[in-house]
């Protein structure tokens, strides 16, 4: 299934890396429940006392093959938020979003963590970095040097509820769907995806606007 590579001697920070990479192609290959420790320490050519050591246990290498995802994404979207009238864009934000949750690894993470039950460890680095928080500044200094400390709140409120309902649908899409009697598509995802960033752009046009910031034009 995973083939055995020779085991080599390397630096802690390097190991730990590769034992991340070779946990993000197992679980490319299989979901979370169906392998273990065992199954990464054997694709990344280490003992599984070493994954133990880095990692301590299978839950928390799950947490940081996620965290990591996690991380890359916040990063892009800061990133994004540097272009000139990006908030005029949203579709642009949302789809930096959409795109990071199509990833099958992705996914496959997140559905173990939530179905796993463990409130206090699963997302501790959500906690520990605030990525949320620090989105939700950056969408604040792109509206105005103000708004970061003035309208954080209400930028906040609809940030989460932007994430929550991507989440939502990228993990029971076809749920979803299947109750409305239609059949998920790349064109269904799309419209979903417009439809998410016309609500969150409306609604932050109608906050904003009755303390007299208006959102600048890209």
């Amino acid at each position: 299934m995973f083939p055995r590579h020779p085991r080599r001697r390397r630096p802690p920070e390097v190991a730990k890396l590769e034992i991340l990479n070779a946990a993000d192609r197992v679980f490319a290959e299989s979901q979370p429940d169906q392998v273990g420790l065992k199954e990464v320490a054997r694709e990344a050519g280490v003992s599984h006392a070493l994954v133990t050591h880095y990692f301590g246990s299978f839950a928390a290498l799950i947490e940081a093959a996620l965290e990591r995802r996690v991380r890359a994404l916040r990063e892009k979207i800061l990133i994004k938020l540097q272009e000139p009238g990006v908030l005029a864009r949203p579709g642009e934000l949302i789809g930096v979003l959409f795109a990071a949750l199509d990833d099958p690894v992705h996914r496959r993470l997140m559905r173990w963590l939530l179905a796993s039950e463990r409130p206090g460890a699963t997302h501790a680095f959500a906690f520990r970095d605030q990525g949320l928080h620090q989105i939700a500044l950056g969408i604040g200094n792109a509206l105005t040097p103000d708004a970061a400390g003035t309208f954080i709140n209400k930028i906040e409120l609809a940030l989460v509820t932007a994430v929550a309902a991507a989440y939502g649908y990228s993990l029971a899409k076809y749920a979803l769907v299947g109750a409305l009697g239609r059949h998920g598509s790349k064109e269904l995802d799309a419209e979903v995806q417009a439809t998410l960033a016309a609500m969150l752009q409306a609604h932050l046009r109608t906050e904003l606007a009755a303390a007299g910031v208006k959102i600048a034009e890209g």
